[in-house]
């Protein structure tokens, strides 16, 4: 029996798929899809190798991508604050003077860094935590400036002045700036005023003006005007009637559309707000559901519907293409989308739940080279999804490299996007990237002086083998692989087998010719087959025929 296996766009999926090898998606998928990434053609190539940028220290990256095209990642650490600019092709940290440092001063503690909420707005980057006054990071000819960002609200409202006030959750919707989740009213909600009075500053929180008004109102009758008639006697001078009337001036509350508002989700608990997203609508994350707000809101027509009842995870949400993909409770990758009914929450993580069990920490999303969502495991490897509706993609597979990714953002350059991470190596951090561009040599650090080429294993198990033939299933059934053929693409050399102590590696590079390997082992009712690159060999793998021989 001769088996052709040639895509693999769900990639590594779950267990409880290893009965239903009547579904397309677990013969396009496999057991075990380590370091390699599916491909929107169907087959798999190798993760690109990291390259390295600096050391540093514990820290997590944030990106900001100016409007000119500027793109720098922010870099948030012990009570630090790092600009890392683009030098001639190279990051450096930025200087600040007057006294030449290269960071800037916060409040933050290591703890504090993964629990800020960031939002930016053209020129600034506003950054959030419920335990720390609202800060500001700022750019402006040339140079950078952080500090405490000052609300104007209501007299008398507390928002942002005070401990237990402050905001831990931020947004940028149709311009204006979405603030939310005090300790003392984590189910409320502040939207600032559009920021049009020339400063680019979203600091007015009034949810109201005082307008002033004239109104003619009858005088005192003791301040009516009197004279003496012919009987020498006093009666009231009608001669003029403006001098019964006085204007009187008033001032009242007037609530107009450009208002900033404060909202509070009908949700019938004390149901804390754990993020804020805008796409088409605005969405709001809370513990126990998931709502959306029409885009157009304002003060004199608000609106919220409920949408999913999940319970969402204080993780900021990314957006790729038309969806926004936010971490359910309880570890599941789900894409808000639209639909002829409104929007769905997709489940993305079904297919492979045993990904991330272990709990994320961080997603990003990537547009190039093909479209990829990145969760950032608690265990510190990657859990890479490979993903386009159009192309029918949903491939999930597992990033890791010799040491613990510790944070990652998608800075944008003049080639697109580049997903930089941190990474520690032993005791030491680095902030690396990966480069998508290489094509010859698959080891991290590659040229790197600082610890040298780390080889990293990239390795495809398949799915048990197992059909339904006109003689039954072949479940339970003694089968024998004789030969592998492997179709690939400007690859090196190739190691494949059914058991890891008898894989055999083919001689030479195998390039973009078919190749066959023999593979030795016996017989085995439970039959996976196992491909593997070798050292930092490139390998694109586009198909591969197995000689499969059943007995009974």
């Amino acid at each position: 029996m001769n088996s052709l296996v040639n895509n693999w766009v769900y990639g590594e999926v779950s267990p409880k798929l290893g009965g239903r090898f009547d579904l397309v998606m677990h013969s396009q998928g496999c057991e075990t899809l380590l370091n390699f990434r599916p491909m929107l053609q169907g087959g798999i190539t190798r993760r690109p190798p990291l390259k390295h940028v600096a050391e540093t220290i514990y820290s997590r990256i944030i990106p900001f991508t100016l409007s000119s095209g500027e793109s720098f990642l922010i870099e948030l650490s012990y009570k630090k604050l790092r600009v890392w600019k683009d030098q001639l092709g190279e990051l450096e940290p930025a200087r600040f003077l007057p006294s030449n440092k290269d960071y800037l001063d916060t409040e933050y503690l290591d703890s504090d860094i993964w629990t800020i909420q960031y939002a930016q707005y053209y020129d600034r980057l506003y950054l959030m935590h419920k335990n720390y006054m609202q800060s500001v990071l700022q750019y402006s000819s040339n140079s950078f400036s952080f500090g405490p960002f000052n609300l104007s609200t209501d007299s008398g409202e507390p928002l942002g002045k005070s401990v237990n006030n402050y905001p831990g959750v931020v947004a940028i919707c149709q311009n204006k700036l979405w603030v939310a989740s005090t300790i003392l009213q984590p189910y409320a909600t502040w939207v600032s005023r559009p920021p049009y009075d020339g400063s680019n500053n979203h600091h007015n929180f009034m949810t109201f003006d005082w307008v002033s008004s004239t109104t003619e109102v009858l005088m005192d009758p003791a301040q009516w005007p009197y004279t003496t008639n012919e009987k020498g006697e006093q009666i009231i001078d009608f001669s003029d009637s403006s001098k019964f009337v006085e204007d009187v001036e008033e001032t009242d509350e007037v609530v107009t559309a450009k208002c900033a508002m404060e909202l509070e989700l009908a949700s019938g608990r004390n149901d804390t707000i754990m993020w804020i997203a805008g796409m088409d609508n605005i969405f709001i994350g809370t513990e126990a559901n998931e709502w959306a707000l029409p885009f157009d809101i304002d003060p004199t027509k608000q609106a919220a519907s409920l949408q999913s009842s999940l319970g969402s995870l204080s993780i900021q949400p990314a957006v790729l293409h038309d969806g926004l993909f936010f971490l359910q409770r309880g570890n599941r990758l789900r894409e808000f989308t639209r639909s002829k009914n409104g929007a769905i929450a997709n489940d993305l993580s079904y297919t492979a739940d045993h990904m991330l069990s272990v709990g994320v920490m961080q997603i990003a999303s990537l547009k190039n080279p093909d479209p990829m969502l990145f969760c950032l495991l608690s265990d510190g490897s990657l859990a890479v999804l490979s993903y386009d509706k159009l192309s029918g993609m949903q491939g999930w597979s597992r990033w890791t490299t010799q040491g613990q990714f510790i944070s990652i953002a998608a800075r944008e350059d003049n080639t697109g996007q580049v997903m930089h991470v941190v990474v520690k190596r032993d005791t030491r951090y680095f902030i690396e990237y990966f480069d998508f561009s290489e094509s010859s040599v698959f080891s991290d650090r590659a040229g790197a002086s600082v610890m040298g080429d780390l080889d990293y294993q990239s390795l495809m198990v398949g799915n048990r083998f197992d059909l339904a033939t006109d003689n039954g299933s072949t479940i339970g059934k003694s089968k024998k692989v004789k030969e592998v053929w492997v179709r690939s693409l400007d690859s090196g050399r190739v190691s494949t087998g059914v058991e890891e102590r008898y894989m055999q590696q083919s001689s030479k590079a195998v390039g973009s010719e078919d190749f066959r390997i023999p593979i030795a082992g016996g017989a085995r009712k439970e039959l996976k087959i196992r491909l593997e690159a070798v050292g930092s060999d490139p390998l694109t793998l586009l198909a591969m025929a197995i000689d499969v021989e059943v007995n009974g």
